[in-house]
């Protein structure tokens, strides 16, 4: 064993590609900034076996490009090479993944990859313009990528470079390519082949250290067993006792793993944004002035340390704000601030007539009342609408909040209304939702005007008809290097007077080690395992 513990230790747990409908340790720094869990008196943890283990599911697919369970595609992050790596401010790390330099048309609609022709897959062949090629096909016709490369019109090659035309102008096209290669004609294979600096076994059950990647000199174990575990307590208890090493958690969804003992934690940014829509439709919400005042009333900060138990951040426009283009000043200007939110209704003719201490409602007939519909599936959603409901009615306004399960939820979403006895439905003012937003913050989807051309992909029910906002956007990503910060500033000011959506913030999620067993962990949410090679980890 060339390698054996030379030095000192990550699940990946995605959303969906789109919507979700849907806490542990302290608040922490962006980035990946550290906690422990254990007391001060635990200077380390230990490994219970002394080899580095991950867990894994044999009944879920280990195929990269349409992997969905978190554990195997923690697995397929060190079997397999992305064309780029994303860090956590949503920037291309170069130097990082098979595409070594990039250039892009004057229009917007031509990218030019020049990729490393130095690499080689587990079978010796060389990573080749054509495998990367049909890689992107592949994501392409993959539900876990669903949406991402809609506006890719075709993909050429040549020995050292890959074309990709696209339909529709995008000068950040290239964060969006931190996907997969496998070779051509192994995607049908239980393990595809790939180029990454580890190899599955003939079982299948270790992934051993390949000598032809070119990072293996640093690799920090030369074999890394896979466990079995299937259920929550399983996944905890052999993490507990250190049979398995690494876990990557989210503590905001129901699926969040609850860990205790001497651990580590460190966070990471996601895309994972939680917003309000309107249903533009309804008699309260259809008005600007109403839906705009209405970004004062949300308490983001609340929603990012306490409802996501500070594995949050409050963002009021739909960009991570370390992004180097966040417009701070504006998002700044839209915080949190139920005064301004009730003197904008006021001032639009809200009135108490009969002065009960309660709004009018806009036909004049009894009180103000919104309708508030979300997921039950998460309870910092649910946390945040009370908190909502709350301070709305101490400024006079009645807030009623529907939790539903996910299929009567999609269909109150698709129908516009809510059906709350078989014979009686309501229309509702407003919905809670997640969304997977991509690497350049496309929310095309959730804005777009709605037909059935793009009614399988497009998320947006607030039946809105403004094709503004697909022009704003579309400057957004069409704009260079000089002019995009103004073309995304532009969008930000016109949503912020229209309010169809309001931004609340967005999730971190958690990799969770042994205390002081790995070090040099460099996690983003692409890639919890990025810079592998630089770990260091003690199994002694």
């Amino acid at each position: 064993m060339k390698k054996t513990i030379k030095r000192m230790l990550t699940l990946l747990c995605a959303l969906t590609l789109l919507l979700t409908l849907g806490g542990c340790g302290q608040k922490a720094e962006e980035g990946n900034s550290l906690i422990s869990t254990g007391g001060r008196d635990i200077e380390k943890g230990y490994a219970a076996d002394h080899v580095f283990s991950l867990n894994s599911n044999s009944n879920f697919s280990l195929n990269p490009s349409v992997a969905t369970n978190h554990s195997n595609q923690l697995i397929c992050s060190l079997v397999y090479e992305n064309l780029v790596e994303i860090d956590n401010n949503f920037e291309v790390i170069e130097g990082a993944g098979l595409i070594k330099e990039w250039s892009c048309s004057d229009d917007g609609k031509t990218w030019t990859l020049t990729y490393d022709t130095t690499h080689v897959f587990h079978d010796g062949s060389p990573v080749t313009g054509n495998d990367m090629r049909m890689s992107i096909e592949y994501c392409i016709n993959s539900d876990r990528y669903t949406g991402r490369f809609a506006s890719v019109q075709g993909v050429s090659y040549t020995d050292s470079q890959l074309i990709i035309a696209l339909g529709i102008p995008n000068k950040q096209f290239i964060k969006l390519l931190n996907v997969p290669v496998v070779k051509v004609g192994t995607n049908g294979d239980k393990h595809p082949m790939g180029s990454g600096p580890y190899m599955y076994n003939e079982e299948g059950t270790q992934l051993l250290a390949f000598n032809g990647h070119n990072g293996y000199s640093n690799l920090p174990v030369d074999v890394i067993y896979l466990k079995e575990y299937s259920t929550a307590e399983d996944i905890i208890s052999a993490f507990e006792d250190s049979y398995i090493d690494v876990i990557v958690n989210d503590p905001s969804s129901y699926t969040n793993l609850g860990y205790a003992s001497s651990n580590e934690i460190r966070t990471f940014a996601t895309t994972n944004m939680h917003y309000i829509a309107f249903n533009e439709q309804s008699d309260s919400c259809r008005y600007n002035n109403v839906r705009a005042a209405l970004q004062y009333a949300f308490d983001r900060e609340y929603l990012a340390n306490e409802m996501l138990h500070g594995n949050g951040v409050a963002a009021s426009v739909p960009m991570y704000p370390t992004c180097s283009i966040y417009p701070t000043a504006l998002a700044d200007s839209l915080s949190f601030d139920l005064e301004k939110c009730k003197m904008i209704l006021e001032n639009f003719g809200l009135k108490d007539s009969d002065g009960n201490g309660s709004f009018d409602s806009m036909s004049g007939a009894g009180d103000l009342t919104f309708t508030m519909i979300l997921c039950s599936d998460s309870s910092a959603k649910a946390g945040m609408a009370q908190k909502f409901a709350q301070d709305m009615k101490s400024i006079g306004i009645t807030v009623k909040i529907y939790e539903l399960g996910w299929d009567d939820y999609l269909k109150a979403l698709e129908d516009g209304e809510l059906e709350i006895s078989e014979n009686r439905t309501v229309q509702y003012d407003m919905y809670y939702a997640e969304v997977k937003l991509r690497n350049d913050f496309d929310v095309t989807e959730l804005l777009q005007v709605r037909n059935e051309d793009n009614e399988k992909t497009n998320i947006n029910f607030t039946l809105s008809h403004d094709p503004s906002y697909e022009t704003y956007i579309n400057n957004y990503l069409a704009a260079g290097d000089a002019g995009r910060e103004t073309a995304y500033y532009a969008f930000c000011y016109y949503l912020s007077n229209n309010a169809t959506i309001i931004p609340l913030g967005f999730e971190k999620q958690q990799i969770i080690t042994h205390r002081g067993v790995i070090k040099g962990v460099d996690a983003n949410a692409g890639n919890p395992l990025y810079g592998f090679q630089n770990w260091e980890i003690d199994l002694s």
